[in-house]
């Protein structure tokens, strides 16, 4: 019994290493996030703050002799942004986001289709195209959804209406 008390402590002494394929997989996923150019996704926040500060600024009244000012508070922005967006801050919850979503298989095609020019063509376009279909989207809701959707909330509250009026009747 004592053996196998002993026995019993040693396993949970020794220490559990991350198992290599948890470590490959993860490796995969963070190769995949770099090559999707993932580590400056949050760029267009930075140049978004920064002309922010600056309007703030203008509308403030600053003008070029406190132009340090608007210096000062963009870098200490930049710190901010720095400590809470870059790379090395977003890394390992970008990784585990990607985890359970694909494979170490499916990183590695990821990769390969990245590496290649047709990948490397559909990362240089991607935002713009994007906000192209975003913009499609957007164009359609307002001029064709919009009003069709008015007349059916019309349409229903007029048979509602309809229903209370028959009831009320009876």
């Amino acid at each position: 019994m004592r053996q196998l008390l002993a026995l019993t402590l040693c396993c949970l002494l020794i220490p559990t290493p991350v198992p290599a394929d948890e470590a490959s997989h993860r490796a995969a996923a963070e190769r995949f996030l770099k090559l999707a150019k993932a580590d400056s996704m949050t760029a267009p926040l930075y140049s978004q703050t920064e002309q922010l500060l600056t309007a703030h600024f203008t509308q403030m009244g600053g003008s070029m002799q406190y132009e340090a000012i608007l210096r000062d508070y963009r870098e200490r922005a930049r710190r901010l942004l720095d400590e809470q967006l870059s790379w090395e801050a977003i890394r390992d919850e970008l990784v585990e986001l990607y985890l359970p979503v694909f494979s170490e298989k499916e990183f590695d095609e990821l990769s390969l289709f990245y590496e290649s020019a047709a990948g490397s063509k559909l990362l240089e376009h991607l935002p713009e195209l994007t906000r192209g279909s975003m913009a499609v989207a957007r164009e359609r809701v307002e001029q064709i959804l919009a009003p069709q959707l008015e007349q059916l909330v019309e349409d229903m509250a007029d048979e509602v209406e309809t229903q209370q009026l028959g009831r009320a009747r009876e």
